[in-house]
């Protein structure tokens, strides 16, 4: 098995979740607006609220999961650390991509079934729609590089090493976040530096998070399955 064949794998295991988890987002959030609706009127968007949210954390169990679920199975069917390191990377840009584009696309359909009854709903443009992409993007892979960091900290150091190397794991979350992260409506900020700046800032510090990842799997031992 190649880098291909990981990154093919991990799409089909998780594209059906993508799929659930997209349909259970929209549904939800368009019954929540259904019933905010009915009481008030929403000043902000439910939608960017929610799900703005849910796909960043989303993305670092994503890479949790990359390191407690499948490296066993990948190594026991004979990847090697170095393609499992890639095609997994790869598999995360490509659904932060896939995330920078639900959420506005959601964004929209909510515009366009609650902007039109609600007058103090914020407007929505594509203009609006792709500066939510640029700040989600990079945010949702930084949240996905600390949480694939942090547990390979875990699974090579154990609890003890692992708690040394978290802060630096988490770091990309935490910058990527204060710099690019939402405000109190749902809406998309940009915050401390200018929004090339941040976006550079964190790239910067999530591509030393990746490097804390390489290294930490590159030559990683893996563990027996705890029998009972």
């Amino acid at each position: 098995m190649n880098t291909r064949t990981v990154l093919g794998s991990l799409l089909r295991r998780y594209r059906p979740v993508f799929l659930w988890t997209s349909a259970t987002l929209l549904v939800g959030v368009g019954i929540g607006d259904a019933v905010l609706g009915t009481v008030a009127d929403p000043a902000f968007s439910l939608w960017m609220f929610v799900a703005g949210s849910a796909v960043k954390y989303w993305l670092g169990v994503l890479g949790v999961m990359l390191v407690v679920s499948h490296l066993r199975h990948f190594a026991a069917a004979g990847v090697t650390r170095r393609a499992l390191i890639v095609g997994g990377s790869v598999f995360g840009v490509l659904v932060c991509l896939g995330v920078g584009v639900l959420v506005p696309l959601g964004h929209g359909l909510e515009n366009a079934a609650v902007g039109a009854v609600s007058a103090g709903y914020p407007a929505w443009s594509p203009a609006v729609a792709l500066s939510e992409f640029g700040h989600l993007v990079p945010t949702c892979l930084a949240f996905f590089v600390s949480g694939a960091a942090a547990a390979a900290g875990f699974y090579r150091f154990g609890a003890g090493g692992g708690l040394l190397v978290v802060l630096p794991a988490v770091l990309p979350g935490i910058v990527s976040e204060e710099l690019l992260g939402l405000g109190g409506s749902g809406e998309v900020l940009t915050r401390d530096l200018p929004y090339a700046a941040a976006v550079v800032v964190s790239l910067a510090v999530t591509g030393l998070g990746g490097l804390l990842y390489q290294r930490q799997m590159r030559d990683v031992a893996v563990r027996r399955a705890v029998s009972r």
